[in-house]
C-alpha cells in the first residue's frame, strides 16, 4: 500500500520538502540523499518530488528512493507543465506547518534545513531565503561573472529579504498566480499579503551550477530579469537586484578587493546591460501574446553537484 503522506496531522514543527524536477537524474539522487540526513532530519516528514515531464531516469531514481525512505513521494505528470504548476500541485498535497520548495539541481550541507527554518521561531516570520553558492570557479570570465552575480545577491538580501534557488514558508497560502513568471518570488508575494514578514538566512547554504558558457549566461540572466520585470510591473514588487544604484554601490567594494580585474567588472556589467535590455524585448513580447511561459532548459547549469 502506498505511503499516505497525509494520513496523521502533521507536528507544529513538521517540514516538507518540495523538489521540482524536470529531467534532473544527474543529481537528484545525491540531493535526496542529502535529504534524508538532514540535521533537524526527525522533523522532515515528507519529500515530494515533483517530476514535471521528465523522459530520463529522473522518475526511476525518485522511486526507488521512495522504497528506500517512506517519507519520499514521486508526483510525476507526464506533460511538463512548468514549476509553478508543479509548487501549486505540492503545496495542495501536504500538510506540515512549515514547507520548502527548491529545485532539483542543487545540493544542500547537512544544516541547510535546519538554518533555514530557524527563523520561523518569530512567529512574525512567513518566509525565509537560502544563500546560493556555486560552484563555478573565478578563473574564468564566465565564472567570475557568475560568482559576482550571486555575491551581489548575497550582499542585496542582507539588507532586503531575496527569495533565489530555494525558499521556507509557512504553508499558509493556497497557491500562486498560474501566470506568474517567478515562482520563489510569488512566493514571497503571497506571505507578505497575509501580514508575515520575510527573512533572509545567510548560514543556509546550497551550492548550485552557474551557466558553463557566456551565451547561456546571457540566457539565463535575461530569463530572471524578464521574472523581475513581471513582478515589479505586474504585483508591485520591488526587487533590489533590479535598482541599478544598490547594484552598483554593492560592486564597489568587490572592484576595490580586485582591481586588477577591473576589465572584467567592465566586462560584465556589458553583458548585464544586454541581458536587460534582451529581457525587456522579450517581457514586452510575453505581455503582448499573454500566454504562460515554460523556460528553456540550459544544459551547463545541469552539473552534478556535491557537497563538499
Amino acid at each position: 500500500m502506498p505511503h499516505d503522506i497525509r494520513a496523521s496531522a502533521p507536528a507544529a514543527d513538521a517540514i516538507a520538502i518540495g523538489v521540482m524536477a524536470y529531467n534532473e537524474e544527474a543529481n537528484i539522487g545525491h540531493l535526496l540523499e542529502s535529504l534524508v540526513r538532514q540535521s533537524v532530519d526527525s522533523r522532515i516528514t515528507s519529500i515530494v518530488v515533483m517530476a514535471s515531464g521528465c523522459t530520463d531516469r529522473t522518475c526511476d531514481i525518485a522511486a526507488e528512493w521512495a522504497r528506500r525512505d517512506p517519507r519520499v513521494r514521486l508526483v510525476a505528470e507526464t506533460k511538463r507543465s512548468g514549476k509553478v504548476f508543479a509548487i501549486n500541485a505540492f503545496i495542495k498535497l501536504v500538510r506540515e506547518p512549515l514547507c520548502i520548495i527548491t529545485s532539483a539541481d542543487v545540493s544542500f550541507n547537512p544544516t541547510t534545513v535546519e538554518r533555514i527554518t530557524r527563523p520561523f521561531e518569530d512567529p512574525q516570520i512567513g518566509v525565509v531565503g537560502a544563500h546560493a553558492v556555486p560552484v563555478n570557479t573565478p578563473d574564468s570570465f564566465v565564472g567570475f561573472t557568475v560568482n559576482l552575480m550571486w555575491s551581489l545577491h548575497h550582499d542585496l538580501a542582507l539588507v532586503t529579504p531575496k527569495m533565489g534557488e530555494m525558499c521556507a514558508f509557512r504553508n499558509v497560502i493556497d497557491g500562486l498566480d498560474p501566470n506568474t513568471l517567478y515562482d520563489e518570488m510569488s512566493v514571497l508575494y503571497e506571505i507578505e499579503k497575509r501580514g508575515y514578514r520575510a527573512a533572509y538566512a545567510p548560514d543556509a547554504l546550497i551550492e548550485n551550477c552557474g551557466p558553463g558558457n557566456l551565451s547561456d549566461f546571457i540566457k539565463q540572466r535575461t530569463r530572471w530579469i524578464v521574472a523581475n520585470l513581471s513582478l515589479e510591473r505586474d504585483y508591485r514588487m520591488y526587487v533590489a537586484t533590479m535598482k541599478p544604484s544598490a547594484v552598483l554601490h554593492a560592486t564597489l567594494a568587490y572592484v576595490r578587493q580586485d582591481w586588477r580585474r577591473i576589465h572584467w567588472f567592465a566586462a560584465a556589467a556589458c553583458v548585464e546591460a544586454w541581458a536587460r535590455l534582451r529581457a525587456r524585448f522579450e517581457y514586452s513580447a510575453l505581455r503582448r501574446h499573454r500566454k504562460f511561459h515554460v523556460w528553456d532548459r540550459i544544459p551547463t547549469t545541469k552539473q552534478v553537484v556535491r557537497t563538499k
